[in-house]
């Protein structure tokens, strides 16, 4: 169990055994929604950073997911990724977290990204989530800055 004083209350989260083995999958079709628009304005007709970030935190919240305890959620708090190369409409692509570390309630995920009729690799990075009990996030978000 890892515990930190939050208002005025102790932040725990258990997390199930094996959570260091975690990985999450998301497989995606790039549609010319996921292009890379500025303004609404084409700008490259290739699958975007944006929703490769996006894919990445889908597939790191379902690497981790199973193994909370109840009660428990968690909240990211970092990502990198770094685009290798481009992948274009009608690509399919499978973007896959691997839990990579857990130190405390914090968990860090391995983001790898590929073009599946290729298998050409498209990102790599890391993704970042911290644990805590569901009524602390619940606290955290009411005290959101507005």
């Amino acid at each position: 169990m890892y515990g930190i004083e939050f208002a005025n209350h102790i932040v725990t989260c258990r997390m199930k055994t094996g959570i260091e083995h975690g990985v999450g999958v998301v497989e995606v079709t790039v549609t010319p929604e996921m292009t890379a628009k500025l303004d609404d304005r084409l700008i490259h007709p290739v699958y975007s950073t944006f929703w490769l970030a996006y894919h990445a935190e889908v597939a790191a919240r379902r690497a981790i997911e199973p193994y909370f305890e109840e009660g428990e959620n968690a909240v990211g708090s970092s990502i990198s990724i770094e685009h290798k190369a481009m992948a274009g409409i009608g690509a399919e692509v499978r973007v896959t977290a691997r839990v990579s570390s857990v130190k405390g309630r914090s968990i860090l995920c391995t983001i790898e990204a590929l073009a599946i009729k290729t298998n050409t690799l498209l990102a790599e990075g890391t993704q970042g989530q911290v644990c805590m009990s569901s009524e602390a996030l619940a606290t955290k978000c009411e005290q959101a800055v507005a």
